[in-house]
């Protein structure tokens, strides 16, 4: 069973804001209403979770959710009667409606309508809190400046998922054991998942029980994120199939869907604003000149779904034990190099076509003129092959395009082991601050 962790930012901002109006959105299951649930517990607090239905019915819903704060004997069965409802009490309080795009999809006005309230109806005493997980819908609700509740929002918090050290606290489990990062691996940073994952189980374990087994947890989690974001139909999943087995470049994912690489434009960019797929370019180019753009499934739990349980479900039965946990191994592999690319603001990937390829680069810290390349292994690297594999990265950098315009400060060659120490410390240091610590980050100088 999971526990509430980290998170602590978040709490900070929320407790020190004043806003009349706070947004919290973020993917299903990340933790939104638990960390609102957390924050409320300091303060008058009356909470509602929308439901899908007719205005009247999720309206007469919030009524009764809300009566210990609404004035005694009204009723509502529109937004039109409930707002200035709202606008009578007196006392003190935060009302908080989970997933608002519900009610936005039954009464369109009611982002106008609501802009109206904010603007000359809301008490000084009340503030509202909107949570959503659509973040297509939002974000267009709130950060796109043709939209009624453009800048009205005080506040808005994006709750992204959580890093490996957060599972293992969560878990109780050891962070430094390496098997640990394929179960986080499985189940990626959404704490929800968390909830299903025990402290002795392995990662098959996990796999059988999430994925693979009859009734599985996750079976239908793409379908119920994608009905999140009101993305129907079968190019969205056909486009996830393809990245999941293999084809990041848009020329490959065109042609195994057999349309024009330019009819994919539309449809790539609606999945990028759900934040579940991501766009990644070669270190140092810019996202207006590069063509060389490669895409990915950013979410962990469905990278396993589209990569590793939807091509093997059919025969997973079949397998060995072994044949299994190399599937999941050659998964965790890509997580565990996304993960500590992700610890760098700079950090990405680069190839060319050269030849050179490196896991991560990244700046030398306090020297923007200089880099530091990262070859990542999913296993224990000995002292003699971390030297073959640095000599071998600084001929390949040598050799590359970045060489024209930066130096090298370093490589390094990082086992799982290394890359565990990392993430375990991430969020205690700024930056690049350890990186002069031999016993996390075994750097070779150039």
């Amino acid at each position: 069973m999971s526990k509430f962790v980290n998170r602590l930012n978040e709490l900070e901002i929320l407790k020190e804001s004043q806003a009349g109006l706070t947004v919290v959105f973020g993917r299903r299951r990340i933790g939104k209403t638990t960390l609102i649930d957390r924050w409320g517990q300091s303060q008058p607090y009356f909470y509602s979770q929308a439901i899908e239905g007719a205005e009247s019915i999720q309206v007469t819903q919030l009524v009764e959710d809300l009566a210990a704060v609404l004035p005694g004997g009204l009723k509502a069965k529109s937004w039109a009667e409930l707002l200035p409802i709202l606008s009578l009490i007196r006392q003190k309080a935060v009302i908080v409606l989970d997933e608002f795009p519900y009610l936005v999809r039954s009464q369109p006005s009611l982002p106008s309508r609501l802009q109206k309230w904010l603007d000359h109806d809301r008490p000084e005493n009340l503030r509202l809190v909107l949570l959503g997980s659509s973040q297509t819908m939002m974000n267009s609700l709130f950060l796109d400046s043709k939209a009624p509740l453009y800048e009205r929002a005080d506040l808005i918090l994006h709750v992204q998922p959580m890093g490996y050290r957060f599972f293992c606290e969560s878990v109780g489990v050891d962070p430094y054991d390496s098997s640990q990062f394929e179960k986080y691996s499985l189940v990626g940073g959404v704490p929800r998942y968390w909830a299903s994952v025990r402290p002795r189980d392995s990662a098959q374990d996990i796999a059988e029980r999430l994925f693979f087994s009859r009734f599985a947890q996750l079976e239908t989690e793409p379908d119920r994120l994608l009905k999140d974001e009101e993305i129907n139909g079968m190019q969205a999943k056909s486009i996830f199939e393809c990245i999941g087995r293999g084809a990041h470049k848009p020329s490959e994912i065109a042609a195994r869907m057999g349309i024009e690489q330019t009819a994919l434009s539309k449809p790539i960019q609606v999945l990028l604003h759900t934040s579940l797929v991501k766009r990644s370019l070669p270190f140092g180019e810019s996202t207006r000149s590069s063509k060389r753009t490669l895409y990915s499934i950013s979410d962990y739990a469905l990278m396993f779904w589209y990569g590793s349980y939807s091509p093997h479900r059919s025969r997973w039965h079949t397998y060995s034990d072994k044949q299994k946990q190399q599937i999941i191994h050659i998964h965790a592999s890509a997580v565990l190099e996304d993960s500590y690319r992700n610890l760098f603001p700079d950090g990405a990937r680069y190839w060319d076509g050269q030849g050179a390829e490196f896991d991560c680069v990244r700046h030398a810290p306090r020297d923007s003129t200089k880099l530091i390349i990262t070859e990542i292994k999913h296993r224990e690297i000995k002292a003699m092959e971390k030297a073959s594999l640095s000599q071998e990265m600084t001929k390949k950098f040598h050799s590359s395009k970045l060489s024209k315009n930066y130096g090298l400060a370093g490589v390094e060659i990082l086992g799982t082991r290394e890359v565990l120490s990392r993430l375990c410390v991430s969020g205690d240091s700024d930056g690049d601050d350890f990186v002069d610590k031999p016993c996390l980050n075994p750097i070779f100088q150039v």
